[in-house]
């Protein structure tokens, strides 16, 4: 039996998972119909096929770094609302593939870095299963422990290379030994240099007015790449592209992770901290996002700071029902 803390742990319950059917068949197949939940609590998860692209579902229930961090709170209600937003997508996995859903680990507390260690734990058993992670945040807490997750499970001689879409860094040091939202990547960096591992870290979508020059100036320290907001357009793709591709080349692993934030607002409103400016879900975003996930080297990924009591008309959901379906499609 796989073990869980119960008093961080939330099994998707029945009905949850809803949409419109055209049929039994696997062709004619939606996510509500597909998707396995699977109560940790009580169940084994199954061992994936092999020699198949197998898809486990996590949620992160937990918005407490967000209120660290100064942020609107609410995001905590987002794997909730994401799993409403994704029933009616329709299924283009393999007739074999496993595509589960293990439920949420949650935090009801200030305890959240007990939460992102059982974070941590079902991410690393996932993995162990054969399945490729998709967790729901969330605040963006989520970062550490999803981190840690897959580096509990590779060997000492693989790289995690770390693909943030973000306006932010997320590298502000832990004030007073308390995480936040902000400090994630700080901590992963902390902890690479720890485990006397290199720390490759790419954000997309940085903005200026966002962060400080002190966050800057320790992105730099860290060795980071970045490519502005501004920057990112069809004019400098293939500048864009090749710094992408330079950057997965030198890791064998690639932890992707969305914040939602990066988007502006007006196609992103339900987010923890909103910009009036930011990427568009255009089709260059999109050629961008498969051309990572075509390098084949995504391990783990995320989407996270899903705000929905900001969203009145789920535009946010649907928006990371779009970036979720590519994600889970491959």
């Amino acid at each position: 039996m796989t073990v869980v803390n119960p008093a961080f742990y939330s099994n998707t319950i029945k009905g949850t998972w809803k949409g419109r059917t055209d049929g039994t068949d696997p062709a004619s197949q939606r996510w509500h119909q597909r998707i396995l939940t699977v109560n940790l609590l009580e169940e084994l998860i199954p061992v994936a096929p092999s020699g198949e692209r197998n898809v486990a579902l996590i949620g992160f229930a937990c918005d407490e770094g967000v209120l660290r961090n100064g942020g609107r709170v609410g995001a905590k209600d987002g794997p909730l609302c994401f799993r409403q937003a994704c029933g009616n997508l329709p299924v283009h996995l393999a007739e074999e593939a496993l595509f589960i859903d293990l439920g949420d680990i949650i935090c009801e507390t200030e305890a959240m870095e007990e939460a992102q260690t059982e974070l941590a734990n079902l991410v690393e058993t996932a993995l162990f299963y054969g399945y490729q992670p998709l967790v729901i945040g969330g605040g963006h807490e989520i970062a550490y422990g999803h981190y840690k997750g897959i580096s509990n499970h590779i060997d000492d001689t693989t790289t995690i290379g770390i693909i943030n879409f973000d306006a932010h860094f997320d590298l502000r040091e832990p004030t007073g030994g308390l995480s936040t939202s902000g400090t994630g990547f700080f901590e992963i960096a902390v902890n690479c240099r720890q485990d006397k591992k290199p720390f490759h870290y790419l954000v997309l979508g940085i903005q200026q007015n966002s962060n400080t020059r002190q966050l800057y100036q320790t992105a730099t320290q860290l060795s980071a790449t970045f490519i502005p907001a501004r920057e990112f357009c069809t004019t400098n793709e293939q500048e864009i592209l090749s710094k992408v591709e330079k950057f997965i080349q030198g890791c064998s692993h690639i932890y992707l992770t969305i914040d939602l934030d990066v988007f502006a607002a007006s196609v992103a409103p339900g987010v923890s901290a909103p910009a009036y400016s930011g990427l568009f879900p255009d089709p260059f975003f999109f050629k961008c996002l498969q051309f990572i996930i075509d390098s084949k080297k995504i391990i783990s990924m995320d989407i996270a700071e899903y705000n929905p009591g900001y969203d009145p008309d789920h535009r946010t959901a649907k928006l990371a029902a779009a970036l979720a379906f590519n994600l889970v499609t491959g």
